[in-house]
């Protein structure tokens, strides 16, 4: 075999090569454009059950803005990585919203137009001195006009990251909150201890509930009907109910 035929199916093999990269771009482009794999270990992107049933339910679309500085944070490599992962989480949010959530990506420049509009949105900024500030926050607002933020994501909290954003995204889905009706015989809510002279913290569960619900106290034992545009009833450590207080939780 001469020296030009070898350079000639070098050649070819190499233009054969292309073709199959580029139709192997173009299949997965046309065929898995859909799909999205998770390879962590601890399935760090993947959507739970809960969140896309959440997801699917959107009727309105609602837009969410990420604030993030990248320009600002070139060095700052750890933040850089949590900020990816943000990212990358709201993205499979969108995915699995079926169009009803609409991503934008921000880089609030200093001085910029974005920045005032991270600002006004009431998004925390960092100081970074010589006046410029670090933005890493998220804004939504809804057909109506509500806004709700995270002000500034922390990465101490990262494992909560699903939940923080799903809780928003819940709240901009449904702006008449669900009325729940509690009955507790325990207090939950903070209140002043006079032995302590000190306000008692109130239970994470009732904060919670409060983010997502308006929570309506009901008086007991003796509590004779519940308003009828209570849609849940919340009952924790009911004791001595009276009878009229049972006929009408029944």
């Amino acid at each position: 075999m001469t020296a030009r035929r070898q350079q000639n199916i070098g050649a070819t093999s190499l233009i054969l090569l292309g073709l199959v990269f580029v139709a192997a771009v173009t299949a997965n482009n046309t065929l898995l454009s859909g799909l999205r794999f998770d390879l962590t270990e601890n399935n760090l992107y993947t959507v739970s059950p809960g969140t896309r049933a959440l997801l699917t339910t959107i009727q309105e679309p609602i837009n969410l803005y990420f604030f993030f500085s990248d320009s600002e944070t070139a060095d700052i490599t750890p933040l850089r990585n949590f900020a990816t992962r943000v990212r990358e989480m709201l993205e499979e949010f969108t995915a699995a919203s079926d169009e009803n959530l609409r991503l934008h990506i921000i880089d609030p420049i200093p001085f910029s137009e974005e920045e005032d509009r991270a600002s006004q949105f009431g998004l925390q900024s960092i100081s970074l001195g010589i006046g410029q500030n670090l933005y890493f926050g998220l804004a939504g607002t809804n057909s109506v006009g509500e806004e709700e933020i995270i002000a500034i994501f922390n990465p101490e909290r990262e494992r909560f990251l699903e939940y923080e954003l799903a809780r928003m995204i819940y709240s901009l889905a449904r702006p008449d909150k669900v009325v729940v009706g509690l009955l507790s015989g325990i207090s939950m809510a903070a209140e002043f201890n006079p032995q302590t002279q000190r306000m008692t913290e109130p239970w994470a569960v009732y904060n919670q509930a409060g983010q997502l619900f308006e929570i309506r106290p009901l008086v007991g034992p003796e509590l004779v009907s519940i308003d009828e545009d209570i849609n849940v009833l919340w009952l924790v450590h009911p004791k001595s109910l009276e009878s009229s207080t049972l006929y009408a939780i029944d």
